[in-house]
């Protein structure tokens, strides 16, 4: 019998994404001229009123546009959260490390380029009480070894001190997402098997094998494509959890051709039904999935685990598309242009 808490966080979820960004709103972001001209949009049209209320519009610098926005995604699954309490706080967990993720390969990809005095936390204020290093020091480590010492206490000091580069030497960014994103999947399938049951147990676990396998397979031919690459570096570059065998994944990156391989990758049953879609940018293809694939749950699912992690993601994509927008206006890109970068 579903309890009267499952019952509201399905209630609760389904009403929230209701709210959510539609067609029209798209088309009318998309039509705006200017930064000022999308916040004053969202903020009389859209449920990121709450967030984005009390800001100038015209003196709002676009990183802090996107913090508010962003913030919107946590006061949501806070409030989805005190429904089911003991799987909210859990799958919270995994909202902040992901988060940190981020906030880490931003700082290093700055320190790689000379410029990480320049990093702008692009998180949202009250995250930092829950964060487990301080995230605000990322802006002032001048070497690999000052970063070391922002996160040692932290799980990540133990995952990111093997990457420690030499004097002069540039730091192996792919490796160290890999290393990043594997940790990431560590925590969510911990989180998943010991604290979600039954049917919902087994609909995210596959859902979060779906979205590693495709984006393995991306890697893959990313890889192949655009860099000269020696094959046991691509097989260590691919995350370390998925259905996918060992030797599934490395008979792609072994394959002799590209042709060849897109053809075996086809045939796999994730590939059919994923990679003949017609896709115009094949980075698409694991968030098109998560899109779907949510988007039905939220819909359908009775599991407020399932429904709950749902709702996130779709608000994930929302924000991904509003600030493709934003990004797109910026640069002065042509609307039709812009359309084609969301997920939609």
């Amino acid at each position: 019998m579903i309890s009267y808490a499952s019952n509201a966080v399905l209630s609760k979820a389904r009403a929230l994404y209701g709210k959510g960004i539609k067609e029209k709103h798209y088309s009318d972001l998309l039509a705006c001229k200017s930064i000022p001209d999308i916040t004053s949009y969202l903020k009389r049209k859209t449920n990121y009123a709450d967030v984005l209320s009390g800001l100038n519009e015209n003196s709002l610098h676009r990183a802090e546009l996107e913090n508010h926005l962003k913030m919107k995604l946590f006061i949501d699954f806070e409030t989805l959260g005190r429904y089911d309490i003991s799987v909210g706080e859990h799958f919270f967990e995994y909202i902040i490390t992901r988060a940190e993720i981020e906030q880490i390969m931003h700082s290093l990809m700055l320190l790689n380029a000379g410029k990480s005095g320049e990093y702008i936390h692009t998180i949202p204020e009250f995250f930092y009480s829950h964060a487990k290093f301080e995230l605000k020091a990322l802006k002032y480590i001048k070497n690999y070894d000052e970063f070391l010492n922002v996160i040692k206490n932290s799980k990540y000091y133990k995952v990111l001190l093997p990457f420690k580069n030499k004097k002069g030497e540039l730091l192996d960014l792919t490796a160290i997402e890999t290393a990043l994103y594997n940790y990431l999947y560590e925590v969510v399938f911990e989180i998943i098997n010991k604290y979600v049951k039954g049917s919902a147990k087994k609909e995210l676990t596959d859902f979060f094998n779906l979205y590693i396998d495709l984006t393995n397979l991306v890697r893959i031919v990313r890889m192949r494509k655009f860099y000269d690459l020696d094959k046991d570096y691509m097989f260590s570059m691919l995350i370390s959890h998925g259905t996918l065998s060992r030797e599934q994944l490395y008979g792609f990156v072994d394959s002799p051709s590209d042709k060849q391989m897109m053809a075996d990758m086809k045939k796999t049953k994730m590939g059919k039904k994923w990679f003949s879609r017609g896709l115009d940018v094949i980075d698409k293809v694991p968030l098109n999935m998560r899109y779907n694939k949510c988007k039905h749950s939220i819909r359908f699912s009775l599991s407020p685990p399932v429904v709950l992690m749902s709702y996130i993601f779709l608000k994930e994509v929302e924000i991904l598309n509003i600030t493709n927008i934003i990004e797109g206006i910026k640069y002065r890109i042509l609307p039709e242009e812009i359309r084609k970068m969301l997920i939609i």
